[in-house]
């Protein structure tokens, strides 16, 4: 999988941070979307970045793109529904342990002096967190879902960066 955190200097069309935990059931469920989406997007129309979570490094993949796309689960909703948000900086957040879109966005916009044109967070609901590599039946069906909306969003979004 594409996995570099690092910025190449490049300006990508559009980016996809995933993260989660593959060893802990339905909380892998963004890195499951990752890899659908790295088989139907070339590198040159979707960089896409995945790890267990957000990190500081991460600022420097976002100041070099007009467009990204947060993946994660979310406990909070029905395993299996899913959401897309859109996100926008947020600086009164000053965790570097644990970031969430709002604040990577901002430190982007601290430490490099650019955020993407358009942030949104693309969540699915999860329900089984315990130790495992198998994600629950509705996070399943979610997958190529997921991937049809990360679609859309890069169709709708193309030639507006």
């Amino acid at each position: 999988m594409r996995s570099a955190a690092k910025s190449d200097g490049l300006h990508h069309p559009a980016l996809l941070l995933a993260c989660g935990n593959s060893l802990r059931q339905d909380d892998g469920i963004g890195l499951r979307i990752a890899e659908a989406a790295e088989q139907l997007f070339p590198a040159s129309r979707l960089r896409i970045v995945a790890a267990q979570q957000f990190t500081p490094e991460m600022a420097a993949d976002l100041a070099a793109t007009e467009l990204v796309i947060f993946v994660d689960a979310n406990a909070a909703d029905e395993p299996g529904a899913i959401r897309v948000l859109p996100v926008s900086a947020e600086d009164d957040r000053h965790e570097t342990h644990r970031l969430d879109p709002p604040a990577l966005l901002a430190m982007a916009q601290s430490l490099c002096g650019h955020v993407p044109a358009r942030a949104f967070a693309l969540t699915v609901g999860a329900g089984r967190f315990g130790y495992g590599e198998e994600i629950s039946g509705p996070l399943r069906q979610a997958v190529p879902r997921a991937v049809r909306l990360v679609t859309n969003l890069l169709t709708a979004f193309a030639g507006q960066a």
